[in-house]
């Protein structure tokens, strides 16, 4: 499916929000925004994925270069020059790990819904054979 606007997160969620559980046509569009939030969530998991190996390797060459530059206790002030940068790289990691997160939950919730919709077709395609 490609929409035909940019949607958010947040619109695409409520678009899915208002579709019914009860016909297939609709719980199929909600799969298909589902589906494209899933997208916009595997580019947000790619990017924090991203941030958080540029600032490990940030801190990395800021320790390196702060050991290399000390004359003695290196390790200790080598070590006091990344404090900020290793708080920096636990929040990113945490971002890595809450987009990870989204993208997994959202999954799930697709492959539910499929499983729904392909009960739903068979309800469907029950109830119009027996009304023959």
């Amino acid at each position: 499916m490609s929409l035909q606007k940019q949607y958010t997160l947040g619109e695409l969620y409520s678009l899915a929000d208002q579709c019914s559980h009860d016909y297939p046509a609709t719980l199929a569009r909600k799969i298909e925004l589902l589906t494209e939030v899933q997208i916009i969530l595997g580019r947000k998991a790619a990017e924090a994925v991203r941030d958080y190996k540029k600032k490990y390797a940030e801190r990395k060459r800021v320790y390196a270069e702060a050991y290399i530059a000390a004359e003695n206790l290196r390790e200790q002030r080598a070590e006091l020059a990344v404090i900020e940068l290793r708080l920096q790289e636990a929040d990113a990691e945490a971002d890595k790990v809450r987009w990870s997160n989204a993208v997994e939950s959202n999954d799930q919730v697709i492959n539910s819904l499929k499983y729904s919709l392909k009960v739903l077709l068979a309800e469907f395609g029950n109830n119009a054979s027996a009304n023959r």
